[in-house]
C-alpha cells in the first residue's frame, strides 16, 4: 500500500487538507462511517447503483481529477460510471491494497479517507489496467455530502485504452444509442467525411452537434438501413486508432451498397478529438443515383 501512496502527486495532499491539523482525531476501525464507505466500494464494484446512491445525501457533489468540470451531482457521477463500465468486462478494488481512515477535524467535520488499487479488464483489448486511487469523503448525519477523488489514470489515457473507447463507440452505434456515441466525443471534435462522399459537403464538422445534424441525422433520414460490419481495430501511435470495416446499407430509393471503409480516430484523454473517413465513394454515389 505504501508504494501506491508514493505514486500520488503532492497536489493530492492539498486535496486531503483534513490531515493537516494536529488536533484532528483519527480512526482506522470501529467507525460507522468507515463501514458505510466499505459498502459504497462494494456497491461500486458490483455496479449496484441503486444501493450505491443510498449512502449519499440528495445534494451530494463529487469532485475528481478525471473530469474537467467543477463537480458533478451524484446522478451525473453514476451515469458517467455506467458508461465507463461498458468498456470493461470486469472491475474491482484489490482488497489487500485497500485502506480506510476516518478523521474528525477540530472543527467537528467527519471525513473518511480511502486508498485503493483499482483493476479493470478492457473488453476490446483484454488488457488489465491498474489504477491507484484516493478518495476523501465528508459525512453529515451518516450520509456522504461531498467526495473528492484522485485517480492516477496515466495507464488509461495511453493508447491501449483508446481501443476500448472506439470499440464502445461502434457497439453504441450498432444498438442505436447515438447519445452515448456523442458523449465519447470531445466538444470540439473535428470530423471529416471522405472526399467525394455526399456528406462531405459540411467538412469539417466541428463539435458533436454538427456531426449529429450534418451526418447521423442525414444518414438516418435517407437510408432504409445502414449497418457497420466486420469492424477491426488497429492501435496506432500518437493516440490514434485505425478501424477497418464495411458499410452494408440501402437508400430509401432502393439503391444498395456494400463497401470497404476505413476510419482514422484521434483521441486525447479518452475523448475523440478527430475523425477521418476513407471509402469507395463511387459505389455509394452510384447507389444514390
Amino acid at each position: 500500500m505504501k508504494t501506491i501512496k508514493k505514486k500520488l502527486p503532492v497536489l493530492l495532499m492539498l486535496l486531503v487538507f483534513i490531515t493537516a491539523c494536529n488536533q484532528d482525531k483519527r480512526y482506522t476501525q470501529q467507525a460507522p462511517e468507515i463501514d458505510t464507505y466499505k459498502k459504497v466500494i462494494t456497491a461500486y464494484e458490483n455496479q449496484d447503483w441503486e444501493n450505491f446512491a443510498t449512502h449519499y445525501a440528495d445534494t451530494a457533489m463529487v469532485f475528481n481529477n478525471t473530469t474537467k468540470d467543477k463537480g458533478q451531482t451524484l446522478a451525473q457521477f453514476i451515469e458517467n460510471n455506467k458508461q465507463d463500465a461498458a468498456m470493461f468486462s470486469s472491475w474491482s478494488y484489490v482488497e489487500k491494497d485497500s485502506e480506510y481512515e476516518m478523521v474528525v477535524t477540530d472543527k467537528g467535520e467527519t471525513w473518511v479517507n480511502f486508498w485503493g488499487l483499482w483493476q479493470g479488464k478492457g473488453k476490446a483489448s483484454g488488457q488489465t489496467y491498474d489504477i491507484p486511487a484516493h478518495m476523501t469523503v465528508q459525512f453529515v448525519d451518516g450520509k456522504i455530502v461531498k467526495e473528492h477523488g484522485y485517480w492516477d489514470i496515466s495507464e488509461l489515457i495511453i493508447s491501449p485504452h483508446n481501443v476500448e473507447v472506439i470499440n464502445s463507440l461502434y457497439e453504441y452505434f450498432a444498438t442505436g444509442e447515438i447519445p452515448k456515441v456523442l458523449e465519447l466525443m470531445d466538444p470540439k471534435i473535428v470530423w471529416n467525411e471522405a472526399e467525394g462522399n455526399t456528406y462531405a459537403d459540411g467538412n469539417p464538422y466541428i463539435g458533436s452537434e454538427a456531426v449529429l445534424n450534418g451526418v447521423f441525422a442525414r444518414i438516418g433520414a435517407e437510408h432504409e438501413y445502414f449497418k457497420v460490419e466486420g469492424v477491426k481495430l488497429h492501435n496506432m501511435m500518437d493516440n490514434k486508432v485505425l478501424a477497418t470495416l464495411r458499410y452494408d446499407a440501402k437508400y430509401k430509393n432502393g439503391g444498395a451498397y456494400n463497401v470497404q471503409v476505413a476510419h482514422l480516430w484521434t483521441l486525447e484523454n479518452g475523448k475523440i478529438t478527430a475523425f477521418q473517413q476513407y471509402m469507395d465513394t463511387k459505389s455509394v454515389n452510384d447507389a444514390l443515383k
